[in-house]
């Protein structure tokens, strides 16, 4: 952050900045990113275990599992199938406890490390930068801003990386029944990714103003608290709430020009999703 800038300046490549914070921690991430991988694999396993289960009652099993038992008797198989349900549901929910509690150490780790070197920033700052900057601002960056790394690590993360993944294996699982299937049920993903990009260019300056408003509103609260005996020496009370209230209700705005837009887009992608599936049901 340079002499001239804000204090809610974004860096231009913020997702570089903050794998820079992981990487003293790359062992712990790499172990919880593993085992995201691990649980979104079995998560996905229980319509295949389904389709295996049918063939075996079909006298059809899948040929590793004959090979393996070395029968096709229904009983064999179906002691086999409930055997690899009860261990593929077991380690989805080990692989869980251990991507939560990895992604949740990490997140306060680098929470924390971001916040003393944001404050340790701030100290070396000149005199005027705080005579034109508002405390409320500054306060919101330290306190909400880092908190959002913080739920971006727990949840966000986890689930782009998990994205990735189911996208991975459906796409393998579609390719080896039918590549005609597989196109017709990727279709949509230009319009999904076209339409996430575009989501991200609106909705950007929508919460940026939703920032700067509680920032304001933040700052008017911290001020007034802070000289609530000269409010009310001079009974400011009323004239004093009538700004809370106006800051407030601008804040309130700024989230609901946000949600207006926010609330638009997950039915929209849904109903791009629900034309390639009703292409994979024409086929």
């Amino acid at each position: 952050m340079t002499e001239t800038s804000s204090p809610l300046a974004v860096p231009s490549h913020p997702m570089w900045s903050l794998f820079r914070y992981l990487r003293p921690h790359w062992r712990f991430f790499s172990w919880s990113c593993v085992s995201s991988i691990f649980n979104k694999v079995l998560d996905l396993m229980p319509p295949v275990l389904v389709g295996w289960v049918i063939d075996s009652v079909r006298r059809e099993p899948p040929e590793w599992i004959a090979n393996l038992l070395g029968t096709v008797d229904p009983w064999s198989l179906a002691v086999f199938l409930a055997v690899l349900g009860v261990v593929i549901f077991g380690f989805e929910s080990l692989f869980e406890w251990a991507f939560q509690y990895g992604f949740m150490t990490l997140a306060q780790r680098v929470q924390h490390q971001l916040r003393m070197d944001a404050y340790n920033h701030l100290q070396t700052r000149e005199i005027e930068f705080f005579e034109n900057h508002r405390m409320g601002e500054t306060m919101a960056m330290l306190n909400d801003d880092v908190n959002q790394i913080e739920r971006f690590l727990n949840i966000g993360f986890n689930e782009l990386l998990q994205l990735v993944v189911l996208f991975l294996f459906a796409g393998s699982v579609m390719l080896g029944v039918s590549w005609e299937l597989a196109v017709v049920g990727l279709l949509p993903l230009p319009i999904v990714l076209w339409g996430s990009l575009l989501y991200q260019r609106l909705i950007s300056p929508r919460y940026r103003r939703v920032r700067e408003a509680v920032g304001t509103l933040s700052s008017r609260l911290e001020n007034n608290i802070a000289g609530i005996l000269v409010i009310k020496s001079f009974t400011a009370e009323r004239f004093e709430s009538g700004r809370v209230a106006e800051a407030s209700q601008e804040y309130q705005q700024a989230n609901f020009r946000a949600i207006k837009l926010s609330a638009v887009y997950v039915p929209l992608i849904r109903m791009a999703i629900a034309i390639g599936f009703g292409g994979v049901l024409l086929l």
